[in-house]
């Protein structure tokens, strides 16, 4: 490729960014420096010359940059640049961390599992799961259930501790009776296997009895 084809091609991108960006954003900026990285300078250079007019300027044939309004607003482009980019970085780090918080559904999302087919799996009463996924049941769970669920969600002990530990801050509501008002009931894991519909035998194993 030839000078003069190169120029032509700088002219042609500067131009097109003019039409489209008349008050280009930061977030304008980086895209069409990401887009065109051979002209990265040129963008952010004709977006400081845009910048620093006052509002209403429409000459758009000055192609070429005037030193000393590319001086006037070089700075106001990376500081709007730098902003845009520490509000990305935030903005990652909050999904981020909202991904990572313990989450009981998220652990079942993440294996594409349901607690009827995670119960069929680890063979235990589905009612026990339920228990557990609806706030009811407090820690500590039993070792061969946290076993079992860690196994095959793929999470550590802590992490299932800390979903229960969430899920029994905000309960769901249990069944309301005729004359009264829905109640929240916790029970302990023992509690809520030995009234299961499992056998007296598998009741034992999951409280580890055997």
């Amino acid at each position: 490729m030839t000078a003069r084809n190169t120029n032509m091609d700088r002219d042609a991108v500067l131009f097109a960014f003019y039409q489209e960006c008349e008050r280009p954003t930061a977030r304008q900026i980086i895209e069409w420096a990401e887009r065109y990285p051979q002209f990265a300078d040129d963008i952010r250079a004709h977006a400081a010359i845009r910048l620093d007019r006052a509002p209403g300027a429409e000459d758009r044939s000055e192609l070429e940059p005037d030193e000393t309004m590319i001086a006037r607003g070089r700075s106001r482009v990376l500081n709007a640049i730098y902003n845009a980019r520490q509000e990305g970085d935030e903005d990652a780090a909050e999904t981020k961390k909202a991904a990572a918080q313990p989450n009981w559904q998220g652990m079942l999302r993440a294996k594409d599992i349901t607690v009827p087919q995670l119960a069929r799996q680890i063979d235990i009463d589905r009612m026990v799961l339920s228990e557990l996924g609806a706030g009811r049941m407090r820690l500590p769970i039993g070792h061969r259930l946290m076993d079992a669920l860690t196994k095959v969600l793929d999470v550590t002990p802590a992490y299932v501790s800390a979903a229960v530990t969430q899920l029994v801050a905000a309960p769901r509501l249990g069944h309301a009776k005729a004359d009264k008002a829905p109640t929240i009931l916790t029970r302990s894991f023992e509690e809520v296997i030995r009234s299961s519909s499992m056998t007296p035998e598998r009741q034992r194993y999951w409280l580890g009895e055997d």
